[in-house]
């Protein structure tokens, strides 16, 4: 053991962490280790039962009547032949009971530390659906996926195969040293010499193997991430012809693997070669110094056999006592990556006393200021943050109307709708749901009534009415009348209609299966069915043509009957109808009025309207509310 603080500290709260996780299975440990220390016991009876043959035989070969085996003299027993042989019965009959009692063994240990591995899984996940958004920005999916997935099993492994090997390498050490003692404590202790260097070469192997896992494993994460993000942007690799580049760069990360796992495994190798180099010195001194005690009549040739056989045993022990080091250390890695996940601050969360807010659903924004927080952290890996930020707006939506949001990549768009449903957490006292700070209220709650339809379309690889209903709790059997209703409303049933399998066809992963256009629409749809008392629309028509952008938001006057809408967009086409559009520029409001208004006395809206509209009046079916 080493005797650096950091080090005792560190594996004194790895222990606690563990007994914490074994804490509520004890009972099924202490029947597993009951049934481990029946099995072992009965194991190292054989030796003596070996040597209690060969006195035996020895003496009836040399004497009209057998004397007392030597062997059982010497740990203070007499017994005569007929109690040897019955004996010998009964240890038969504890030998077929062992199997059973190896099978409760092995059952009492695996079953709990699959349900701790389970456990350390549900408490990831529920994690990770609890952590926000600013998490997500950091961190990797590869690396969230290599600790859901990997570390768990390794820590699994530990808490089963690792403390049973563990457990049996102790209990049996302890009870063949016994034996030994009882046989001869002198030639024991000539046996044990090379003992104390089997624990200080474990100790400095174990502390190597330890940071080399640790290594292994952030490396697995990194290639995992390699590998999903090929995957995913693979249109585009096959697109620019990147194939060799996105393959040298794969090779590149799989080398660097194949490296920190071979100098993991030369490490790991030195164990049992050590290990078996210790026991055959003890081997040697055995003989040695036996030999001359049988030759001079002070241990009788059982009791030397037994002697041997009993070493022997130890061989099992050494080699688990390198297995269980290695599952230690590994176990103990994966635990610190999976506590430093679960440790993770939730950032956004419920107020202790939440505050319901009732009303028609007029949202108020005030002098609000946001910058994204920079540097982020995950683990020991710094990383630079956006520098998107929005500066003192103020804006008031009255219940029943639609706002506009318009402005140039980067003004701060997107970030003012993740804001309103806390996405990210805004300032306290800036933003209000029906004179309700949205930061006291439940995410709940606020996101049942503030619905968002964002930028970024996800879609399930699950059926497309699945990912449509998925506002409603993802429930598989939301009525298909209202889900086409809610398709047509964003120009998408006919189109879905059209395919083999209709509502029932199962997207590919991110909804590869769709246009961009068709996934935008499939997102506007999905938003509608929620039935938000305040509905945003995230920049959802970029993807759309504008035919069909113009037959959107026509069908959204119906949608936006009594309810209160907000479009965000950089084109003027998509907000010219709103009831007000408010006017974005590096995060600040620089314009609000309707498009009239704007177009008169506002130059930079004017500007862009020019550009983009190039003077020509709107098309008729506009978000026209005076009609």
């Amino acid at each position: 053991m080493s005797s650096d603080p950091k080090t005792r500290q560190a594996l004194s709260q790895d222990s606690k962490r563990i007994w914490g996780l074994i804490r509520p299975h004890r009972r099924s440990y202490l029947l597993g280790f009951g049934s481990l220390a029946f099995s072992n016991f009965t194991s190292v009876l054989a030796p003596l039962f070996l040597a209690v043959s060969i006195d035996l035989a020895q003496a009836n070969a040399t004497q009209t009547a057998a004397e007392n085996p030597t062997v059982f003299r010497a740990i203070g027993l007499h017994i005569d032949q007929f109690t040897l042989l019955s004996a010998i019965a009964v240890f038969l009959a504890l030998h077929l009971a062992s199997g059973l009692f190896q099978y409760q063994m092995i059952m009492r240990f695996a079953v709990p530390s699959h349900e701790i591995g389970q456990t350390l899984r549900n408490s990831l996940v529920e994690r990770l659906l609890a952590l926000s958004q600013p998490f997500y920005d950091r961190a990797k999916t590869g690396d969230l996926m290599s600790r859901v997935t990997t570390d768990v099993n390794a820590a699994r492994m530990l808490l089963g195969p690792g403390v049973m090997v563990g457990l049996d390498t102790f209990l049996m050490m302890n009870l063949v040293v016994a034996m030994l003692m009882a046989l001869s404590w002198k030639l024991t202790l000539v046996a044990i010499i090379p003992l104390p260097l089997i624990g200080v070469i474990t100790n400095r192997l174990s502390h190597a193997e330890y940071g080399r896992f640790h290594s292994v494993q952030r490396d697995i994460a990194a290639l995992t991430e390699r590998v999903r993000a090929s995957f995913v942007g693979m249109r585009i690799i096959q697109g620019y012809a990147r194939e060799d580049f996105d393959r040298a760069r794969f090779r590149d990360h799989s080398q660097t693997h194949l490296e920190k796992n071979l100098d993991l495994a030369k490490v790991k190798a030195l164990f049992e070669p050590t290990l078996d180099l210790m026991l055959g010195a003890s081997t040697i001194l055995i003989i040695i110094f036996g030999g001359f005690q049988v030759v001079e009549g002070t241990l009788s040739l059982g009791t030397f056999v037994a002697f041997l056989f009993l070493i022997t045993f130890l061989s099992g022990p050494m080699i688990g006592l390198g297995w269980a080091i290695s599952l230690m250390q590994r176990g103990r890695a994966s635990l610190h990556r999976i506590d430093e996940l679960l440790e993770q601050p939730v950032e956004i969360e419920d107020p202790a006393e939440p505050i319901s807010s009732e009303g028609p659903g007029t949202l108020v924004i005030r002098g609000l200021t946001f910058d994204y927080p920079v540097p982020l952290e995950v683990g020991a890996e710094a990383v630079v943050g956006r520098a998107h930020t929005l500066h003192d707006v103020e804006l008031t939506v009255p219940a029943g109307e639609t706002l506009g949001i318009v402005g140039p990549v980067g003004s701060g768009k997107s970030t003012l709708a993740s804001l309103i449903v806390r996405l990210y957490d805004p300032p306290p006292g800036c933003i209000f749901v029906d004179g309700v700070d949205v930061r006291e209220m439940s995410l709940g709650a606020l996101r049942s009534r503030v619905g968002l339809a964002p930028q970024e379309t996800f879609l399930f690889s699950d059926t497309i009415q699945h990912n449509l209903g998925l506002a409603n709790q993802g429930d598989a059997n939301t009525n298909v009348d209202d889900i086409r209703r809610f398709a047509r409303l964003a120009e998408l049933d006919d189109e879905v209609e059209a395919l083999e399998a209709g509502y029932q066809t199962i997207l590919g992963e991110r909804g590869i299966t769709l246009s961009g256009g068709q996934r935008q629409r499939l997102a506007i749809a999905r938003a509608i069915a929620a039935d938000p008392d305040i509905l945003i629309l995230d920049d959802c028509l970029s993807a759309v043509d504008a035919k069909t952008e113009v037959a959107i938001l026509s069908n959204l006057r119906e949608v936006f009957e009594g309810r209160t809408g907000i479009i965000i967009s950089h084109r003027v086409a998509a907000v010219r109808s709103c009831d007000r559009i408010a006017v974005l520029e590096h995060g600040t409001r620089v314009g609000l009025g309707s498009h009239e208004e704007l177009l008169a006395t506002n130059d930079f809206y004017a500007t862009i309207a020019r550009q983009q509209l190039g003077g020509e009046e709107p098309e008729d079916g506009g978000l026209d509310h005076g009609a």
